[in-house]
């Protein structure tokens, strides 16, 4: 194995115990993963009123907390990954899948895009599928949290 190949599976399940975390809600293990001034960024809003980029980890985790407030949490999965020539960075799919409260099932498709140093994350692109953020929780959804 290549020192690429090593710090590629490094990258791997380092990701895996951090997204394992964060879609269970433990936000302990999730920060432990993460910078604390690390960038979070979304291309596609996933609500109207998310802002299109977080600086810093603990505002990212008090954002999320309040969005996942009304289920068990999200529990993804890793699909894929895609290896890249730079040592640090790492493209995946994953997915989340869970039921609400209401008994509306939730589910969406995710692409990341992250930078680690070491073994910290330092940024995080995601692509998200909104559409079906409005099926499952209504139009009005909202994120207190992510309002500023």
């Amino acid at each position: 194995m290549t020192v690429l190949d090593s710090r590629r599976q490094q990258l791997r399940t380092l990701f895996t115990a951090m997204i394992t975390a964060y879609g269970c809600k433990d936000f302990d293990t999730f920060a432990r993963y993460v910078h604390e001034d690390a960038v979070f960024d979304w291309p596609y809003l996933p609500l109207r009123e998310f802002p299109s980029e977080v600086k810093g980890r603990d505002r990212f985790i008090d954002i999320s907390r309040d969005g996942m407030a009304s289920c068990d949490g999200y529990f993804h999965k890793v699909q894929r990954f895609y290896d890249l020539v730079d040592s640090d960075m790492l493209i995946v799919e994953y997915r989340s899948d869970t039921v609400l409260p209401s008994g509306q099932p939730y589910a969406n498709d995710y692409l990341g895009i992250l930078r680690f140093d070491g073994d910290l994350v330092t940024y995080w692109r995601e692509y998200v599928n909104p559409l079906p953020i409005i099926e499952a929780y209504g139009l009005g959804f909202s994120n207190q949290a992510a309002t500023p």
